[in-house]
C-alpha cells in the first residue's frame, strides 16, 4: 500500500495573543472542508495532523500535494475555489469567532510595547483607521456566514490537483464581503449581490489589520518590510511605485 506524504506547517506567528488566530480551529475546518470535497489542502491522514508543539515551534502536519509553478490567480478560477469552499463550509457545525475580532487584535498589535519600531507618527494613523470599521459595524452585519478569513494570495496554491485554498487559521463568521477583499475586482464582480461599498470598507480594515501584524517585527523578512511599507500607503491613497 502507498503511504501517503505529509508535511509540516511551521507557525510563525509573532503575535501570540491574537485571539482570531487558531491552529486547532484551523485543523478542523480544514478536515471538515476536506470530508465535503472541497478544493483545499487538508489536514494529514493516518498520523496526528496536530497541533504539535517542538521546543518554541508548534506545528500542524498537511497532506502533501505537488506544486505546480507560482500562483497567479485568474479571476474566474479564484471565484469558483472560493465558492465551493464557501458551500461546503456552510455545513460547519464547530464554533468559529466574528471577523470584527481582528480589530481588537490589530488595536493590541499597535499598542507602543508590541510594535516598538513603529514611529508614534505612523502609530496615530493606523489607530485612527481602525476607528471607521468599529463605527461603520455597529449593530452588525446584514448576513454572517462562515468564511476563510484571509483568502490572500499567499494562501493559494497551484498543484497537480488544481488550484487550491489553504490556511484556516483565521477562519470566521462574517460577510462575504470580508473574503472578497482579498481578490480582485474582476473576481469580486463575479459573486452575486455583493455589497461594494462594504468591500471598499472592508478592504481599509483588511489593510489596517495586515498592517498591524506585519509592523510587529517588520525586519523579520523582506517581504513583510515592504508589506508595511505598501499598506501604510494603501491606507493614505498614496500610488504604489
Amino acid at each position: 500500500m502507498r503511504r501517503r506524504r505529509s508535511f509540516a506547517k511551521v507557525g510563525t506567528s509573532h503575535f501570540r495573543d491574537a485571539e482570531l488566530e487558531s491552529l486547532t480551529r484551523k485543523l478542523a475546518v480544514a478536515a471538515h472542508l476536506s470530508r465535503h470535497g472541497a478544493p483545499i489542502v487538508a489536514p494529514a491522514g493516518g498520523i496526528p495532523a496536530g497541533p504539535h508543539r517542538w521546543r518554541d515551534l508548534t506545528l500542524t502536519l498537511l497532506q502533501y500535494v505537488e506544486p505546480i509553478g507560482e500562483v497567479v490567480l485568474e479571476p474566474a478560477e479564484a471565484a469558483a475555489v472560493l465558492k465551493a469552499v464557501h458551500d461546503a463550509l456552510a455545513a460547519f457545525t464547530g464554533p468559529l469567532p466574528p471577523f470584527d475580532l481582528e480589530l481588537a487584535d490589530a488595536r493590541r498589535l499597535l499598542l507602543p510595547h508590541r510594535s516598538p519600531t513603529l514611529p508614534d507618527s505612523d502609530r496615530r494613523f493606523p489607530l485612527s483607521v481602525i476607528d471607521e470599521p468599529e463605527e461603520a459595524l455597529v449593530g452588525g452585519v446584514r448576513v454572517a456566514r462562515p468564511l476563510h478569513g484571509s483568502p490572500h494570495a499567499g494562501n493559494w496554491l497551484r498543484t497537480t490537483k488544481g488550484l487550491l485554498l489553504l490556511d484556516f487559521e483565521t477562519a470566521c463568521r462574517g460577510p462575504l464581503e470580508w473574503d472578497l477583499t482579498a481578490l480582485d475586482d474582476a473576481a469580486v464582480h463575479l459573486f452575486a449581490d455583493v455589497d461594494l461599498e462594504l468591500v471598499v470598507l472592508l478592504r481599509r480594515m483588511r489593510s489596517v489589520c495586515v498592517g498591524a501584524k506585519c509592523w510587529v517585527e517588520p525586519n523579520r523578512a523582506p517581504d513583510v518590510r515592504e508589506a508595511t511599507r505598501i499598506h501604510l500607503k494603501l491606507l493614505r491613497g498614496e500610488p504604489l511605485d
